[in-house]
């Protein structure tokens, strides 16, 4: 059963999922309309920024929950194949900064963020609304402990 400070930090990961989601989101909105005005120098520096972003502070998050969340969820049968798909995920993820970063021309700029975006908001959704809540299901998991100090998922407050 879970704890009330469990049920906190499982409510500060996901605001902190929607924190990241909004800021990656008005970042490629800045970088598709530099790019459907034709601007290639803006917006190759608006794809710099989103890069600079995802670099950052997205796959931090990323690498923070496989070393938390992700390894007490593969150690239940029942959760394995839903976070070796979600591990996946941040390889595509990974792959796909690196297609956005590697990307030359307006089209390709703007094709490759919207990319990640869709990735990443499908992503937080199984995370939200799958992973979490078999986590707390957990007798014998406490993501209050688990997650103590990880600012990396919880956000500056967590």
């Amino acid at each position: 059963m879970h704890t009330a400070a469990d049920e906190r930090a499982a409510q500060a990961v996901v605001a902190h999922h929607a924190a990241m989601l909004q800021r990656l989101l008005e970042l490629g909105s800045a970088v598709r309309a530099a790019a459907e005005g034709g601007d290639g120098p803006a917006a190759s520096r608006e794809r710099d920024l989103l890069v600079a972003y995802l670099r950052a502070e997205l796959l931090p998050h990323a690498l923070a929950e496989e070393g938390t969340m992700y390894r007490t969820g593969a150690d239940r049968a029942r959760l394995r194949l839903l976070v070796d798909g979600m591990v996946r995920e941040h390889h595509a993820l990974l792959a796909l900064v690196d297609e956005l970063s590697a990307a030359a021309t307006p089209s390709a700029i703007a094709a490759a963020a919207r990319a990640v975006e869709a990735l990443f908001a499908v992503h937080l959704a199984k995370e939200n609304k799958l992973l979490l809540p078999a986590l707390l299901e957990e007798p014998d998991v406490s993501l209050a402990e688990q997650l103590e100090g990880m600012h990396e998922l919880l956000g500056a407050d967590g």
